[in-house]
């Protein structure tokens, strides 16, 4: 497994995968994309145009998590200090909530680090979203 790294009591990212990841994406959005144009994939237009839709979903939700990822590195140190959490409990709170969500997110993706898994999740874009 090298899709996550253990970071403090919580998974992030790896900067490997995550460029293996991205330059797969890139290539296999290219290819189908020149197949769908081609006169010979005709027949697989609705194969070709859901596997064009999943890899565009996969790449977006890559996107959004690396930056939701380098947020919640920023700010995971900040709320972890108490006096913070007193002078903004209603952040602290938001935060909180995040945090588990990030957490809960990242064990799951742990326990099965398959890319094309992963993005399949289906409340993955939800998640990274809120």
């Amino acid at each position: 497994n090298y899709l996550c790294k253990k970071w403090k009591h919580s998974f992030i990212l790896e900067g490997e995968a995550v460029e293996e990841i991205q330059t797969f994406l890139d290539d296999h959005i290219v290819k189908t994309q020149t197949m769908k144009g081609s006169p010979y994939a005709k027949f697989m237009l609705p194969e070709i145009l859901e596997w064009e839709k999943k890899l565009l979903n996969s790449q977006d939700n890559l996107e959004v998590w690396l930056k939701v990822q380098s947020i919640w590195l920023y700010l995971a140190p900040v709320f972890s200090s108490e006096d913070i959490m007193k002078q903004m409990p209603v952040e602290g709170r938001n935060f909180k909530e995040v945090d588990r969500a990030w957490k809960n997110l990242m064990a799951r993706i742990n326990e099965n680090p398959a890319a094309l898994t992963v993005m399949d999740i289906e409340e993955l874009g939800e998640i990274l979203n809120c």
